[in-house]
């Protein structure tokens, strides 16, 4: 073992002594602890700002929404958080999914598309503009009132456009 520092002309650093006996155990005693277990890593994963880790009674750990408090499965080698993630886009209660209803939608209207001169607009959901547009329809192809009723036109409204209270 060296214990005479050495002097490197120019050197700003101090001089270090060098324990080549001792230097493998230092460094291994510094990555484990005292029980001789690995450091903690640190969660990774963006879900876990939107989720709080918990273990139930069984000793399973167990995932907990901070919005709606569902309980999900996520041990690091069985499940991981690939439902963790795809819970936060669905999740009701989540603030970032809430949709702004009042924003209107980009649409290129139909007319002279073919042609090339379309040009970009927007469209709001509007109940009452679809409800007399219903009753419009109605009165010119002259269709009985019992027509919204039927099963056909309830899911095409459906696919169509979902919002729209159809009214009886």
């Amino acid at each position: 073992m060296s214990t005479k520092p050495t002097f490197i002309k120019g050197s700003v650093t101090p001089p270090t002594l060098i324990d080549s006996e001792n230097s493998g155990v230092r460094a291994s005693s510094q990555t484990k602890g005292a029980t001789g277990k690995r450091k903690v890593a640190p969660q990774r994963s963006e879900v876990w700002s939107h989720f709080t880790k918990i273990i139930n009674s069984e000793g399973a750990s167990k995932a907990k929404c901070n919005y709606c408090q569902k309980e999900f499965c996520c041990d690091m080698k069985k499940n991981g958080t690939g439902s963790l993630k795809y819970h936060i886009g669905s999740c009701k209660k989540n603030p970032s999914n809430v949709v702004d209803t009042s924003q209107g939608q980009i649409v290129l209207p139909r007319k002279g598309v073919e042609r090339g001169e379309g040009h970009l607009s927007t469209w709001r959901f509007d109940q009452e503009a679809c409800r007399k547009g219903l009753a419009q329809m109605i009165v010119i192809d002259e269709l009985p009132f019992k027509f919204v009723e039927s099963k056909g036109f309830n899911k095409f409204m459906v696919v169509a456009c979902p919002r729209f209270h159809i009214p009886f």
